[in-house]
């Protein structure tokens, strides 16, 4: 799909007045690339207001969830899509921040939008930035019919117009429901939106990180009227509870008293909750956790009215794939792809590692970008009694690296090179962990099953 529509960006991001373009998916995918990630604003959420004002306030016509928390909001979002498609409730899903396919951010029932809705979407939010634009300069003349200097461009923020493009979407889809999830990558846009009915806190509540704490906080205070979670510890559920009940928003937990574990293998995770048997296609026993984290959130959905029947939770838990989210992509040698950049999450990796350490053995190769997911993981891993043998780290800044870690790091300047590096030299007795941002894994992901013949 090609659409002429005027542009506001050029490589280093100014405006330039007038320009045309064709609109291509790669241009498009350019145009969110190339917008700021930030912008200073006299109000919050002056831009996104605005923006929303003149695509006809989409916001207003949607029923959504709000996924938050430090980590496990794609597992959680994967799962609740898929039991959702079982149930012939269309759903629409934005998984923030944007990645490398800016498609694959906005799913409607369970399929990314496709490179011409994406054109689509986006060539409606531009035309409102233009139009915009346009008005700021027609108002700029003076009393005396002077004209005044050109107004300051409106240029909204990479964030501002993803989310935008999603609500444009999910409102043209009529989708029944929407999960929207919390941008932890600065000033979340979506946070200027109606409250949603309800928000899952997914994984560990970073106790510890006081503006995440806040975040979490804000979600709740807004006029939420469920919170669904399963807090790590016993200080992760007071800061739920004392803040649910601070605006009588009701808490609900999955019991971790409730769970069974049946099955615990490589391919295959079978576990019982409140009396009855789930199957996952994923592994490691924090899929089980966030698994009853999305059981009790479709319980809270039945409640609301949407119907939603014991087989279509088992059948879309159980036919639900996540690509790396703790994937094997080998079983002999062993390959795990997990795309995972957070303190938190990299504690939880490493954790679900120790599960299988009577199948896997002790010896592990790290793949990483190059930075300070190195030092995270040797630690990590160390602490738990894991021999690292070595760390092939991709370089993608050319900058000068100095670890800290005893251990060798082989820099490698592209995909291929650190994919072959990885791969070569790699035994029956010993692993291989694929770990970093989801840019990052998804691409050696992709060169390592190139490479299997997959």
């Amino acid at each position: 799909m090609i659409l002429q529509i005027t542009l506001f960006h050029n490589k280093e991001n100014k405006q330039n007045k007038g320009h045309l373009n064709f609109m291509t998916y790669h241009n498009a995918i350019k145009y969110i690339k190339n917008s700021p990630k930030s912008a200073k604003e006299a109000v919050r959420f002056e831009r996104i207001r605005l923006l929303s004002k003149h695509l006809g306030d989409p916001q207003n016509r949607i029923k959504y969830i709000r996924l938050a928390g430090n980590n496990g909001k794609t597992l959680c979002g994967g799962m609740l899509t898929s039991v959702l498609k079982k149930a012939d409730i269309l759903t629409g899903y934005l998984a923030m921040p944007a990645r490398d396919d800016i498609r694959t951010n906005i799913v409607i029932d369970t399929k990314p939008i496709s490179m011409d809705e994406t054109v689509r979407y986006l060539s409606e939010v531009i035309t409102a930035i233009n139009r915009i634009n346009d008005e700021r300069k027609a108002a700029a003349v003076s009393e005396d019919g002077v004209l005044l200097p050109d107004p300051e461009p409106f240029v909204p923020t990479s964030a501002e117009i993803l989310l935008s493009m999603a609500l444009v979407a999910f409102r043209d889809k009529a989708c029944k429901l929407c999960l929207i999830e919390s941008d932890h990558e600065g000033d979340d846009p979506s946070l200027f939106m109606p409250s949603p009915f309800a928000a899952v806190i997914c994984g560990a509540i970073p106790i510890g990180d006081k503006k995440d704490i806040a975040r979490i906080r804000s979600y709740v205070t807004r006029g939420v009227q469920e919170v669904i979670s399963a807090p790590q510890d016993q200080d992760a559920y007071r800061i739920l509870s004392d803040t649910c009940a601070s605006v009588n928003c009701r808490l609900t937990l999955a019991l971790k008293s409730a769970i069974g574990i049946k099955k615990l293998s490589l391919r295959e995770t079978v576990f019982s909750y409140k009396n009855n048997e789930y199957s996952l296609n994923l592994c490691g026993k924090f899929q089980i956790v966030n698994a009853t984290v999305v059981i009790e959130t479709l319980d809270m959905l039945s409640r609301r009215g949407f119907d939603i029947s014991k087989k279509a939770i088992c059948d879309g838990l159980s036919n639900l794939v996540i690509p790396s989210k703790f994937e094997v992509l080998s079983v002999m040698p062993l390959i795990i792809a997990d795309s995972t950049h957070t303190p938190v999450a990299i504690e939880t990796v490493c954790d679900s590692m120790a599960d299988f350490r009577e199948i896997t053995g002790n010896k592990i190769r790290l793949c990483l970008p190059k930075g300070e997911l190195i030092e995270l993981y040797v630690k990590a891993l160390t602490d738990r009694g894991y021999d690292v043998l070595d760390i092939i780290a991709l370089d993608t800044d050319g900058e000068e690296y100095a670890s800290d870690t005893p251990y060798t790091v082989t820099i490698c300047k592209t995909v291929k090179a650190t994919v072959k590096t990885a791969l070569s030299g790699l035994t029956k007795d010993s692993i291989l962990l694929v770990s970093g941002r989801h840019s990052f894994t998804e691409k050696i992901r992709y060169e390592v099953l190139q490479r299997l013949g997959f």
